[in-house]
C-alpha cells in the first residue's frame, strides 16, 4: 500500500464529529456526488415515492421544509411534482447547497428560498406544512433536540418524511475492529428502536427500513468511495497506518468473495404526521 493511499486513509475514518468537518468534507464531495453516490440517489426516489403516495396534490402555497439537501436528489423530484409549494431548503454545505439552486434552477414553483443551515444549531422558523430530509439525519450529534424543533416548526396536522442510516450499518468493518481490539472510529448509528422512541411524540407513524448492498473491489475502494462523496466522518484523532493496513487485510481477507466486497447500509424510512 502506498504512502499516499495510507495517508487518504488514515484521514478518511474519523472519531470526534464537527459540524465544520462534515461541511468540508461533503463540500469537498460536492463533483463526485451525483456521479457517485448511488445508495442516496436510490433513497431519494424511495422516499419521494413514499410521499408521492400520501400526498397526491397539496394546496397552492403549502410550505415544505427540506434538511440536508445535499446536490438536489430529493429536491428535484419534490419541486417537480409539487410546483403550487413553497419551498425553503437548506443544507450545511454551501457547495452543495450551491449544487442543488444549479439543478433546480429551471424547475418553476410558487417560492423557493435556499438557505446554508445547520440544522443541529437551528432550523428556520416559519410553520411549516411538511418536512422532508433524506439520508441526513444520521450527521446530527443531538437528534432528540432536532426533532423537537422540528416538530415546534410543523403546523398542526403537518408531515415530516425522511430517510436515514441506522445501525447495523457497516456492521463488518466494524467487527474487524472489535477483533483486531482497536477503538471504532467511524460513524456511530442509532438503532431502529432508538430512532422510533425519538419520533415518539408524533402521531400517524410509519417506519419502515431495509438493506440496500453496494460492491467494491475491496476495503480501500470502498474507504475511497465514502471519502470522494464526502461521506467519511469527520474526526480530531486518526488510526495509526500500520494498524489501518491491519484492519484492511483482516477485512479484505474475511469478507471478500469473487472478488469483490460487500458493504451494507441499513436505512429507516418514515411518514408521521403530528
Amino acid at each position: 500500500m502506498s504512502r499516499k493511499l495510507t495517508t487518504w486513509l488514515k484521514d478518511s475514518f474519523q472519531i470526534m464529529i464537527s459540524a465544520k468537518k462534515i461541511s468540508d468534507n461533503f463540500s469537498r464531495g460536492t463533483a463526485a456526488y451525483d456521479r457517485m453516490a448511488s445508495c442516496q440517489k436510490h433513497v431519494a426516489e424511495k422516499l419521494s415515492a413514499m410521499i408521492f403516495k400520501q400526498v397526491q396534490a397539496p394546496g397552492a402555497g403549502v410550505k415544505i421544509l427540506e434538511l440536508g439537501c445535499g446536490t438536489g436528489f430529493l429536491t428535484e423530484k419534490l419541486m417537480e411534482k409539487f410546483p403550487a409549494c413553497e419551498f425553503t431548503i437548506t443544507d450545511l454545505s454551501g457547495k452543495m447547497l450551491s449544487r442543488c439552486v444549479e439543478k433546480t434552477s429551471a424547475i418553476a414553483v410558487r417560492k423557493k428560498e435556499f438557505i446554508l443551515c445547520d440544522f443541529d444549531k437551528s432550523i428556520p422558523d416559519g410553520g411549516f406544512d411538511m418536512v422532508v430530509s433524506s439520508m441526513a439525519f444520521q450527521w446530527s450529534s443531538g437528534l432528540e433536540r432536532l426533532v423537537s424543533s422540528i416538530y415546534s416548526r410543523l403546523n398542526p396536522d403537518g408531515r415530516i418524511f425522511f430517510s436515514m442510516l441506522i445501525e447495523p450499518t457497516f456492521a463488518t468493518l466494524r467487527e474487524t475492529f472489535l477483533e483486531l481490539k482497536i477503538p471504532y472510529p467511524g460513524p456511530q448509528f442509532n438503532s431502529d428502536s432508538q430512532v422510533r422512541g425519538i419520533f415518539s411524540a408524533f402521531s400517524g407513524k410509519h417506519f419502515h427500513a431495509e438493506t440496500f448492498k453496494e460492491r467494491y473491489k475491496d476495503t480501500a475502494s470502498f474507504l475511497r468511495h465514502l471519502n470522494s462523496i464526502g461521506a467519511g466522518n469527520p474526526t480530531c484523532r486518526g488510526v495509526l497506518p500500520g494498524r489501518l493496513r491491519n484492519i484492511i487485510e483482516m477485512h479484505n481477507s474475511k469478507h471478500s468473495a469473487s472478488n469483490f466486497i460487500e458493504a451494507e447500509y441499513r436505512i429507516l424510512y418514515g411518514a408521521l404526521k403530528k
